[in-house]
């Protein structure tokens, strides 16, 4: 039976869900954008997460955080929407770009819900932002659930509710590290059918696109580097992912199409112990090229869902 457990961590609450005899943990830090730091599933640990307050504050790699308004970056931080020009903060210096939305530290989110079953718990954040930001001035609230399911099964959904008078654009995904061996050399991985995104210098798309098949058969990663956006061909019901390591099976899914998650981030960090494997529901630098952007009418609410399944080797 799962039980739903608060400590201290840092300056914020962790939140944990633990079945011990199913061997299957969550712990989570909804104020800093639903972070993330553990998740084990029969008894294995699968998420590269931060082990200390100051770690996470630090955000390296974004482990395992939400990313909202928009995921990955945004060229120069700059965008035009309804006549007018916005611009966010530059973040990511290397490039020049805006990344990965508000970022975790602006994402205070609450716990709305946690319903605990035979078998199961599902735990529910939600952020309300008032639109005080200039570069954003869009009224909406966001809330990310997470349903765990014996033995070993994680389904997240996504949700926004545009609460401003007028249209407003909208990305999101999440930034999940997955470690199933000690070294990304080690992981074996399959894609559904996709195209690479081409980008340019400062990592943004150059509006080409390229077929890509390295991984449409199961296949080990080896020395691959992998710093790309993909899109999906499939446009209806759940493109599949799979991952295996020495420490088991997980098959990933994703909602494709229209106001889904579309696209895909695949990287491996420069220390190879873990692959972050990002759901986006648009491209790089939708908020200006626009392709996979939600545009939310006033009091229009969009879902999408992801999720995996982890088998542990026997």
């Amino acid at each position: 039976m799962y039980r739903h457990n608060i400590s201290s961590f840092g300056d914020y609450s962790l939140h944990e869900l633990a079945d011990e005899a199913a061997g299957n943990r969550l712990a989570i830090v909804p104020g800093f954008g639903a972070c993330i730091l553990a998740l084990q599933l029969q008894g294995q640990s699968i998420l590269d997460g931060y082990q200390a307050p100051t770690e996470m504050a630090i955000n390296r790699w974004g482990k395992n955080t939400l990313l909202f308004p928009f995921p990955n970056r945004l060229k120069a931080g700059h965008y035009q929407w309804g006549g007018r020009e916005y611009q966010f903060p530059v973040n990511d210096f290397q490039t020049g770009n805006a990344l990965h939305g508000f970022g975790p530290a602006n994402q205070a989110m609450e716990v709305s819900e946690v319903d605990i079953q035979p078998g199961q718990a599902r735990i529910r954040c939600t952020f309300r932002y008032d639109g005080h930001f200039s570069h954003y001035p869009f009224p909406f609230v966001f809330s990310f659930g997470l349903l765990l399911t014996n033995p070993g099964e994680v389904d997240i959904t996504f949700s926004v509710l545009n609460e401003g008078r007028s249209a407003m654009p909208f990305g999101m995904g999440w930034h999940p590290y997955f470690q199933l061996s000690d070294t990304v050399d080690e992981l074996s991985l399959e894609l559904p059918p996709c195209e690479m995104v081409g980008i340019g210098p400062a990592m943004t798309p150059t509006g080409k696109r390229y077929e890509y098949t390295t991984f449409t058969q199961l296949r080990r990663l080896g020395a691959e580097v992998l710093d790309n956006c993909f899109v999906l061909q499939q446009q209806s019901g759940r493109a599949r992912i799979t991952l295996m390591g020495s420490k088991g099976r997980m098959q990933y899914w994703q909602e494709a199409g229209p106001e889904r998650f579309g696209f895909l981030q695949l990287f491996t960090p420069p220390h190879r112990r873990s692959l972050a494997i990002e759901p986006m529901s648009c491209n790089i630098d939708a908020f200006n090229n626009g392709e996979g952007l939600l545009r939310l009418e006033s009091g229009q609410e969009a879902t999408a869902r992801f999720g995996f399944v982890f088998e542990a080797k026997k």
